[in-house]
């Protein structure tokens, strides 16, 4: 950033002397303005080095707004899962239960999907809470990052090209749906017997329009005028 501002600010007082025709006056200008230019680049330079990026200002105020989220939820969830603990039920045994997958059951008992009415009677039941008591979790969260979570960032990041291209060839312009959509996960073993998870992404395939989506109310495709 600094030599960007010093090299517009050489290429502006160069443009300059050339208007100039006294040897003195440019020697003294130049002098000044070489000058303005070190303190200006100084300033700014402290300036960007004072101010957090974009990106942190707003992963922090996402952090902060998912803090405070889950501290609302914090007493309710705590009760829940140690009442759950007490009664040794996995999340598969709530989720047989309440016919839901055990993921889902997890994202509600840790705060990371707001629970439905029916869900939220079940769950009661199951746990042995009083009626009505998981009624904080009825609001939609604000979701963070765990630091567990950026493993699975990595692995989308690093095959997302290789998938996009498979849904290009199997769909055309599409993508994956992440509203009409949901996930499992399943424990396999290995070549060598050792324990491994599976995680099924399962949504539906959006098309982008076409051209006959964008045409002017009222006109026929090119083919339609054949």
């Amino acid at each position: 950033m600094q030599a960007f501002l010093y090299l517009n600010r050489s290429r502006i007082y160069t443009a300059y002397f050339r208007i100039i025709n006294s040897e003195e006056k440019m020697k003294h200008i130049g002098f000044l303005s070489y000058g303005a230019g070190v303190v200006t680049g100084i300033a700014v330079s402290l300036a960007l080095t004072a101010t957090p990026p974009l990106a942190e200002i707003k992963s922090t105020v996402v952090d902060e707004l998912a803090e405070a989220s889950y501290q609302e939820r914090r007493q309710v969830l705590d009760a829940a899962n140690q009442a759950a603990r007490n009664k040794g039920l996995t999340l598969e045994a709530l989720g047989k239960a309440c016919n839901l997958l055990p993921v889902r059951i997890g994202a509600l008992l840790s705060g990371q999907a707001p629970l439905e009415l029916p869900t939220q009677d079940c769950l009661e039941k199951q746990i042995g809470l009083k009626a009505g008591m998981l009624n904080p979790l009825r609001v939609p969260p604000v979701r963070w990052n765990a630091g567990a979570i950026y493993r699975l960032h990595e692995a989308i990041d690093v095959y997302a090209p290789s998938l996009q291209r498979w849904m290009n060839e199997r769909f055309g312009d599409a993508i994956l749906s992440a509203i009409d959509f949901t996930v499992n996960v399943e424990e396999t073993k290995g070549s060598q017997g050792e324990r491994r998870m599976r995680i099924i992404l399962d949504g539906k395939a959006l098309t982008y329009s076409t051209d006959d989506n964008w045409r002017p109310t009222g006109t026929q495709s090119a083919g339609e005028r054949r």
